[in-house]
């Protein structure tokens, strides 16, 4: 999901995945990362996100789909050089699994997952956003209202693999659309939610 590094062009101005078989893309850097950065720390990675047209679209360019429950935050990882808030999941449904003979694409280990499985998933951060990596609320806080009424959600990941920032859970996707709330059927909704 990765397009670029803020205030340069793409890296990949068609929003295809990278040519790594990795179906996020890659942040990309144009300075020194250890020197001071005007829009972040040292080190930080200043990352322009893919905007997806509808759910579907990302939910095809996501490596997992899953509906379950946030069920408690579970310390940080870094993630763009951001330490981002690691969260349990309690997996009820695989809604989508990455098909492993679109482009020789095999998933990494920790999105092979199952029903009933606990896992960490990360919040992916907004970066370069000063000293709050969700300035809008952390998507994945159940304090931001984005589950069912019985708690819900259907997250969209990417595997830690794509990382080259040593994180090791899976996260979300984008920042900004990396979490929805299931339609009544329990399905993932083909329009997002209204701003």
């Amino acid at each position: 999901m990765v397009a670029g590094v803020a205030g340069c062009a793409s890296a990949n101005p068609s929003g295809n995945p990278g040519g790594s078989g990795d179906p996020s893309g890659s942040p990309v850097t144009t300075t020194d990362p250890m020197a001071e950065e005007p829009l972040g720390s040292p080190g930080v990675a200043c990352v322009d996100w893919v905007f997806f047209e509808t759910p579907l679209e990302a939910a095809a360019d996501a490596g997992a789909v899953l509906r379950g429950t946030v069920v408690e935050q579970d310390g940080t990882e870094q993630v763009f050089g951001v330490d981002s808030n690691r969260w349990v999941f309690d997996v009820e449904e695989v809604l989508e699994r990455p098909d492993p003979p679109r482009g020789g694409f095999e998933p990494p280990p920790e999105l092979v997952v199952s029903a009933g499985e606990r896992i960490a998933v990360v919040s992916t951060p907004e970066t370069c956003s000063g000293d709050n990596p969700y300035p809008e609320g952390d998507p994945l806080d159940p304090a931001t209202g984005r589950g069912a009424a019985d708690g819900t959600v259907i997250v969209l990941l990417s595997g830690a693999d794509d990382a080259e920032d040593g994180s090791s859970s899976p996260r979300l996707i984008t920042p900004y659309q990396g979490v929805l709330t299931p339609t009544a059927d329990s399905t993932l909704p083909k329009k997002w939610p209204a701003p």
